[in-house]
């Protein structure tokens, strides 16, 4: 049985058995290169290896970076969906890894032009994820460009990577403040600080992003955790296989755990709208 038959067989299964929405996450960051990839791939294997079905959605659009990390050619893109009706379930391809991840191509952007019966389409598809997954995350663009702020601001639950450079620090401000100012809606931020030489480090980076936050924007960030600089990791991106599965034993892969199930203790929305919903509230921020 090929796996978009095992996938519809999950999908059934979970719909006749009242599986609840999917969290949705969306993962961000103020500018490039800080390892906002290389924390969604991670994280999505670390909650799969606690039994919790995962799904990640690259909105990078333009960029291939989660299947260079994972080592994957994906035949279909969510582009695929979009402008050819294709199946969801047919768009999912699963790496080596057993990990399940969606590749953009010129992705959700394009909710922009589509008519309403290929935007009840598109939704109709993408709420197929509520059945299969227990959690979505969705990798977004680096920066504060109009997409970004479209993904974020349809989110109910952000993870910002920050890094130590004092560029990063600012921009990850920057981001929280255009999110509020755009929308006045602020998804739960949680704050998560890379590259770090100790944790000490990255609590004094936190303690002074919050305090700016809270001053100027009357924001409360959640501090979830650091990580270190470890070239585990370096060695784990040229040999395209993510460090927690290559190193497990890694400083880094043990943050990502420590990370992972601090998440997993945090309470979810009181309603959960799923991924249906999310892609609900882009739809409207993409066509407004």
């Amino acid at each position: 049985m090929d796996q978009a038959n095992n996938l519809r067989n999950l999908l059934n299964f979970r719909k006749k058995n009242s599986h609840k929405p999917a969290r949705v996450i969306t993962v961000t960051s103020g500018k490039g290169g800080v390892g906002k990839t290389n924390f969604t791939v991670n994280l999505a294997l670390y909650l799969q290896k606690q039994d919790i079905s995962v799904v990640v959605v690259d909105a990078d659009f333009g960029l291939a970076n989660i299947e260079i990390l994972l080592g994957a050619t994906p035949k279909y893109s969510m582009h695929d969906v979009i402008t050819k009706n294709l199946d969801i379930i047919e768009t999912i391809t699963e790496a080596d890894s057993g990990l399940r991840f969606i590749s953009g191509g010129s992705g959700l952007s394009g909710l922009t032009n589509v008519s309403g019966d290929q935007l009840e389409y598109v939704l109709e598809n993408l709420s197929a994820l509520d059945a299969i997954a227990d959690v979505v995350l969705i990798d977004t663009g680096a920066g504060i460009s109009d997409s970004v702020l479209k993904f974020v601001t349809a989110a109910s639950e952000t993870i910002i990577i920050c890094a130590p450079e004092p560029t990063s620090i600012t921009d990850s401000y920057s981001l929280v403040k255009a999110v509020k100012e755009q929308n006045g809606y602020i998804p739960g931020f949680k704050i998560v600080i890379n590259r770090v030489e100790d944790k000490e480090e990255g609590a004094k980076i936190f303690r002074n992003l919050q305090r700016v936050a809270s001053k100027f924007l009357s924001i409360e960030l959640e501090f979830i955790g650091v990580l270190p600089l470890d070239n585990n990791l370096v060695k784990a991106v040229k040999s395209q296989t993510p460090c927690i599965i290559s190193y497990p034993h890694s400083v880094f892969s043990r943050e990502i755990e420590r990370i992972g199930n601090t998440i997993l203790d945090i309470s979810n929305e009181s309603e959960p709208t799923g991924m249906k919903g999310f892609v609900r509230r882009l739809a409207n921020i993409f066509t407004s």
